[in-house]
Order: C-alpha cells, then sequence, then structure tokens
C-alpha cells in the first residue's frame, strides 16, 4: 500500500481546516506506514521543517529512505563545481585548502545529506527528477530491498556471537571495574528490527554504547534504512525449585 501524503507545512501556516486535516492524516500515516520516503526540494534544501519531518519518523521508528527530487534543477551548477574544483587540483592551489570544499558528487551530496540528517544516518540517500524519470528505478529498489531489511530475522546464535565480539573490542566506562557481560540476547521483534539483551550491569549501558552496538549490529547484518531498537535487561536471577 502506497501512501502519498500532502506536504506538512509548519502549524502556524495551516490557515484552513481541510489543510489541518490534511497534515493530521500526514502524520497518522508516518506513524503507521512501514517505510516512509521523505522527499526534499534540491532548490530549497534542507529546511527546518524537513528536519521535524525526519525527527517524527525516528520518534515512530519508521524505517526510512531520504530522496532529493527535482535534481535535474541543480545538474549545471554541481557541473560548475566540478569543473571549478578539477581545475583547483590541477593548480594545486593551496590557498583554498581552509575553504569549504564543493559538493561535486552524488557521494559528496549524500554524505552532507546524512550530516544534515545525522538522526536519519540510517537512511539511504538518492537523487531524483520527476521530470526525466533520473533514478526512479533506483528509488523502487530501494524500497524493496529496505523492505526485506525491515523483516530481517537473525539467527540467535550469530546474533550473541556477533554481540559478544563487540563487547569484547570495546567495553562501556565503568568506574567500578567490573566488565560488562551479555549473557544472552535474541530478536524479539521485526519491523522495526529490536533486540532485548540480558547483561549483568544495565547501568553502565549508556546511549553512546547503545550507538556502538546498533553500528556493529549494522556492519554485520545491514538493515539499511531500518531503525534499530536495543532493549537491556538484568539477566533474571534463577528460580529455586520448589522443595516438597
Amino acid at each position: 500500500l502506497l501512501i502519498d501524503t500532502a506536504g506538512l507545512r509548519k502549524k502556524s501556516r495551516v490557515k484552513d481546516s481541510l489543510e489541518y486535516f490534511s497534515v493530521n492524516r500526514s502524520a497518522e500515516a508516518i506513524k503507521r506506514c512501514d517505510i516512509a520516503v521523505l522527499v526534499i526540494d534540491a532548490e530549497t534544501g534542507i529546511v527546518e521543517q524537513d528536519k521535524k519531518i525526519a525527527d517524527l519518523i525516528t520518534r515512530n521508528h519508521r524505517a526510512c529512505i531520504v530522496v532529493i527530487n527535482k535534481w535535474d534543477l541543480t545538474t549545471e551548477a554541481v557541473k560548475e563545481a566540478r569543473k571549478e574544483e578539477i581545475e583547483r587540483r590541477r593548480k594545486k592551489d593551496r590557498h583554498r585548502d581552509n575553504r569549504e570544499k564543493p559538493l561535486t558528487t552524488l557521494g559528496e551530496f549524500g554524505e552532507w545529506v546524512q550530516e544534515q540528517l545525522f538522526f536519519l544516518d540510517y537512511a539511504p540517500v538518492i537523487f531524483t527528477s520527476a521530470l526525466d524519470g533520473f533514478q526512479l528505478d533506483r528509488l523502487l529498489e530501494a524500497i524493496r530491498y529496505v523492505a526485506d531489511q525491515w523483516h530481517q530475522q537473525i539467527p540467535t546464535p550469530l546474533l550473541n556471537r556477533t554481540l559478544h565480539d563487540a563487547v569484547a573490542q570495546r567495553q562501556p566506562p565503568n568506574k567500578s571495574g567490573h566488565r560488562f557481560k551479555i549473557y544472552y540476547a535474541t530478536q524479539t521483534k521485526q519491523a522495526p528490527p529490536t533486540f532485548t539483551l540480558f547483561v549483568n550491569a544495565p547501568h553502565v549501558y549508556t546511549d553512546h554504547y547503545n550507538i556502538y552496538l546498533t553500528r556493529q549490529l549494522r556492519s554485520a547484518f545491514g538493515f539499511e534504512g531500518c531503525p534499530l531498537r536495543l532493549h537491556v535487561k538484568q539477566r533474571p536471577k534463577s528460580i529455586k525449585p520448589i522443595r516438597k
């Protein structure tokens, strides 16, 4: 099911009841979708409202693909920037070393977009043009691929081996000196991919360490375009048998 939502504007600019209804429908669509395609205008760039929509996507733990549309309108500017960069490198102009490096390739633009939307860094960035059909086929391929990642189930033994290796490679900061251990981990849900970790010391598990383990899971299993949720719990104490 594909839902083409209305554009979301600032609440202060929503003037009539019909637009207010459309905005609410769009927000609700984000909450219940599997994959959100965040379309950004290449001419205007990333504006504050784009970041708010991205935040809505992350808060609802939705898979996401970022699309930079109307890329055809920026093609000439990119070509000129590429020529200037090639000429600068040819002349070895050291006076420009401290200046901001121009973005001349799709890869560089993609990295810049992910820096601006750092909380959506798991989302692939695709440049398209609805006018000439540029990379629209790649967008459909990306949607299919992210959908497969969204429903991926990791075998428990492989998951535990990956996490144990990650913990052995890097421990979280711990003033007590006790080593942090993951006794057991399992994937408890798909869509979004959710994992439960039973550990010896949940109090030393920080947000930074959560980011580290999330990156290790992405490196091992992909999950491109998907947010990962890691729940840390104290390992339950063994239950003694009742003696009769």
